[in-house]
């Protein structure tokens, strides 16, 4: 009875709301009213009943990828693809995965004790002792045996091993015991190798997602002492995919690296363990106190060592080729049907998934379901809507990669948008992050999204959640205006599906989510039980979700001109480019300080100008544009469509990025160092890093280089007026 309720409540409100709204951006008026009647019967399709139903039968398993029961899930949503109506079909590619085969880890100083790597089976919850899931192991963690000395790295960023350095203590030889945090985690092991490290273990203190940060499971939404943190240790930002053909598609016959050619995966043995059993180590660990910013959440005094504790761990792992299975489900289009937008979503999970990714999996089920039933209804998109359903994603987003890379041509030509949906819900806090061409689409989409306990809409509250934080904002000490609020999507960096599409392929991408405190992260805990209790409870924001989802890709597919603009375009990169110049101040000035003439002294007057002829060109390309919705001009919406696929595949360079020439993309990329977290205009970036003067000459030369091409092909797609 209360998820009817508020099914009527939420298509009562998507009525209301769809009556006030102006026509959406790129439609021709004749055609606004059939469309926003189509809207409301797609907005009026999701149901609580029906996103809780996909996601208990998605984690009813552990299913990890390479494994029987992901291909089961495979199979399961092909099927509710076609139950939908929708044309379906899996993909299969053969790659490089690993599975553990036996793992341990022991405390050999000062007492032996055998350390646990898995989770303690917890009565309330029947998922915690269920059978097929593996004990703590890293994807793509290498094989071997060490033991040796531990010395604690905090987070185990560049940094923290430059302090290491700064206090004279080595990893050499010895096993690094980090926190996970701040960066990709395959990096913190890249960065203990290359410093002659043994081996590598990492934890997830309760500072960052403990009881530190609330209850803690079963009672809370926080991670349990003995919960652990499995994940990949690929070196993300160097480059995703399958490490056995690196740049190149996965497909049968392909020529494949051995283990011991590949570029991107450790050498080293690594494990992740629970805060509980780190706790074990910590405690005994003897040396130098950490600094202040290195104390973490554990009731006692933390010490780098080395000295007081040992451990000596194993790691065997059956690895070689494995199969994955991607789910494509497919709406054609009418008119332009070699055109796609494309909805992805990864399925494969460490263990259940319950939040990652299968939140995303159940969302993005509806918002196919709900798609289908607007086809039902008589609608029809210009162009082709592509259902993508990943494996592998985990390990190193390799399902997308390797179809991206196999498809690159056609992608290239013909790929308008590529919207990402991975960990979909984990409370009630929308974010998306994105290419600024999309963010006029993403406003009015999501303002027209009932927000299911607040009232109102979703896009009301995030829209005066973001004006609040940028209120709160330390003043700008540049010279450039920023004294007035605008809204912008947030940065992509990697870590999700949207990086070969990006930053490898140049089609404009956003990624998004409903967000909460979450503190069961790739544990066994990440299941059904914690959803229903502390992620989504009533399944009121899996829906929400999927509206959002289809109604972006709706408009995106139907509009008569493509809703990418570009007049904000240059005001989002020269807020992030911003961010960099303020670094580069504050580092001169600690110089200055230090009378220290080494740091970068960067000039970004040539860049600066750049993005103001973007600017000037965004603006006269979306006035003009505004022209042909107006005369309803189908000639001229056909040409300008044309032209827009192409427009940011400006920002692409044949050679790529310094050390990592799969990531082209010289304005979006991972930071080298973070593997998540972005590094808007890397090259210049890395430069700033590293008071790389030369980097830095090249960087912003190839940056105005593509900005200015970009302005060339926004000026050439503009039309003149009508005659």
């Amino acid at each position: 009875m209360r998820e009817a309720l508020i099914s009527i409540l939420i298509l009562t409100l998507a009525a209301s709301a769809l009556a006030e709204q102006p026509s959406p951006t790129g439609f021709f008026e004749a055609s606004v009213a059939g469309q926003l009647g189509a809207e409301e019967v797609m907005l009026a399709t999701p149901t609580p009943e029906k996103a809780r139903r996909w996601l208990a039968h998605l984690t009813e398993e552990a299913h990890v990828a390479g494994t029987e029961q992901e291909r089961l899930v495979a199979e399961y949503v092909r099927d509710r693809l076609e139950e939908f109506g929708l044309e379906a079909e899996i993909v299969r590619y053969e790659v490089f995965l690993n599975h553990p085969e036996e793992v341990s880890l022991r405390l050999i100083e000062p007492i032996e004790e055998e350390l646990s790597l898995m989770e303690d089976f917890l009565e309330v919850d029947k998922d915690s002792a269920a059978q097929g899931v593996f004990p703590a192991f890293h994807g793509y963690g290498a094989s071997g045996s060490a033991s040796g000395q531990i010395v604690y790295a905090n987070y185990g960023t560049p940094a923290d091993f430059e302090q290491l350095a700064k206090m004279d203590i080595s990893v050499e030889g010895r096993i690094v015991l980090a926190r996970y945090g701040q960066v990709f985690r395959g990096l913190k092991v890249r960065e203990a190798e290359k410093r002659g490290a043994v081996g590598v273990i990492l934890y997830s203190d309760p500072e960052d997602d403990g009881y530190m940060q609330g209850d803690v499971y079963p009672d809370g939404p926080m991670r349990h002492p003995s919960a652990i943190q499995r994940g990949s240790v690929q070196y993300l930002s160097v480059q995703p995919g399958d490490p056995s053909t690196p740049g190149y598609p996965s497909r049968d016959g392909a020529t494949r690296l051995s283990r011991s050619e590949m570029k991107t995966v450790p050498r080293i043995p690594s494990l992740p363990i629970s805060y509980r059993e780190a706790e074990k180590i910590l405690r005994a660990l003897g040396g130098e106190r950490v600094p202040d910013e290195w104390q973490g959440g554990l009731p006692f005094s933390y010490h780098v060592g080395p000295g007081g504790a040992a451990v000596e761990m194993s790691v065997a792992m059956d690895e070689g080729l494995k199969p994955i299975f991607n789910v494509f489900g497919y709406i054609r289009g009418a008119s332009e049907p070699e055109r796609t937008v494309i909805l992805g979503n990864h399925r494969d999970a460490w263990t259940h998934g319950a939040v990652d990714p299968n939140s995303g999996t159940s969302a993005w089920l509806e918002a196919a379901r709900a798609l289908a039933a607007a086809v039902e209804s008589g609608w029809q998109p210009a162009r082709t809507i592509v259902f993508a359903s990943w494996d592998a994603e985990e390990y190193g987003l390799v399902g997308s990669v390797e179809w991206g890379e196999d498809r690159a041509e056609e992608l290239s030509a013909n790929a308008v948008a590529y919207l990402n949906l991975d960990s979909a819900v984990t409370g009630p806090r929308f974010g998306v992050g994105g290419t600024p061409s999309l963010r006029d689409v993403v406003r009015e989409s999501i303002a027209r999204v009932p927000e299911p306990n607040k009232g109102g809409t979703v896009g009301e509250q995030w829209e005066q959640r973001l004006r609040s934080e940028w209120a709160k904002r330390a003043p700008i000490d540049l010279d450039s205006p920023d004294d007035e609020f605008e809204l912008h999507l947030g940065q992509l960096g990697s870590g999700s599906d949207y990086t070969v599409f990006l930053d490898h392929l140049g089609i404009p991408s956003i990624s998004f989510g409903f967000g909460g405190k979450y503190g069961v992260y790739h544990s066994i805990y990440d299941n059904f039980r914690w959803m229903e209790r502390y992620g989504d409870p009533g399944f009121v924001y899996h829906p929400t979700a999927a509206r959002f989802y289809g109604l972006i890709a709706m408009r995106i597919a139907a509009a008569e001109v493509l809703p990418l603009r570009y007049g904000s375009y240059a005001r989002a990169l020269r807020e992030q480019l911003d961010d960099l110049r303020r670094d580069v101040v504050r580092k001169r000035r600690q110089a200055e300080d230090l009378q220290d003439e080494s740091v970068l002294n960067a000039d970004f007057g040539a860049l600066l100008g750049a993005l103001d002829q973007l600017e000037r060109a965004g603006g006269g390309f979306d006035q003009a544009v505004e022209g042909i919705v107006a005369r309803a001009d189908s000639a001229a919406a056909a040409a300008v469509n044309e032209a827009l696929i192409q427009v940011e595949r400006a920002l692409l360079v044949e050679d790529g990025l310094p050390d990592r020439p799969w990531f082209r993309n010289v304005v979006y990329a991972p930071g080298l160092t973070t593997g998540y977290a972005p590094w808007p205009f890397p090259e210049l970036r890395q430069a700033v890093e590293d008071d790389d003067a030369a980097l830095f000459d090249r960087g912003a030369a190839r940056a105005i280089a593509a900005l200015t091409e970009m302005s060339r092909r926004l000026e050439r797609a503009a039309p003149g007026p009508a005659n």
